[in-house]
């Protein structure tokens, strides 16, 4: 099974992944990734967990509406009409079908957010690759790091199209700290 990407460093999301500090004896692990497209983020994150934690319980949280919506992608740009349509999602969930720890859920990051706000979980790993705008983003962050523990990461995709210093500061309440930075993808870990 070959699954396409539309990003890159997704090497670095491998390695911050794998290198993830858990608690000691953790009784369950979360990650999650907004904006998974055709699923490329969300494999190299299962895999790289799976690999990490053997017999640990395990979820990850996909979250994409498809549906080919209309909505503003970066800052300071006109609404566009992206082309994650029916089918994509359905070649999507048929590379994901026997994947006992993924679970999709159809629906934007705003629904989602407000549909689990009462959950208790905590997040330890967390993929921003969804809409790219400051005030998206930033909603995003704020309500993963109220999820959050002490070593969660969070990876932002494309940071340098919206004001990811907004964003590092807001995370600066909760403790986050740039962990590293690529060209396109940067790492901040809850210290």
């Amino acid at each position: 099974m070959t699954i396409e990407g539309d990003s890159v460093e997704y090497e670095l999301l491998r390695k911050w992944t794998l290198e993830l500090p858990l608690p000691e004896n953790p009784k369950h692990v979360t990650t999650a990734e907004i904006g998974v497209r055709r699923g490329l983020g969300s494999k190299i994150i299962m895999m790289a967990m799976q690999m990490k934690l053997k017999d640990i319980p395990y979820h990850h949280i996909a979250i994409d509406p498809y549906n080919n919506l209309s909505y503003v992608h970066f800052d300071n740009q006109e609404p566009i009409t992206a082309n994650y349509d029916d089918e994509m999602k359905k070649e999507m969930l048929e590379d994901f079908k026997d994947e006992k720890n993924f679970l999709f859920f159809h629906m934007t990051d705003r629904e989602f957010m407000n549909r689990f706000s009462k959950e208790e979980v905590i997040y330890d790993l967390v993929h921003f690759d969804g809409p790219h705008t400051t005030v998206d983003v930033l909603r995003e962050a704020v309500w993963f790091a109220d999820r959050s523990r002490v070593g969660t990461r969070f990876v932002f995709d494309d940071y340098k199209y919206y004001q990811m210093k907004s964003v590092y500061q807001a995370l600066h309440w909760w403790d986050f700290k740039v962990l590293e930075k690529g060209d396109h993808k940067i790492c901040l870990q809850k210290v």
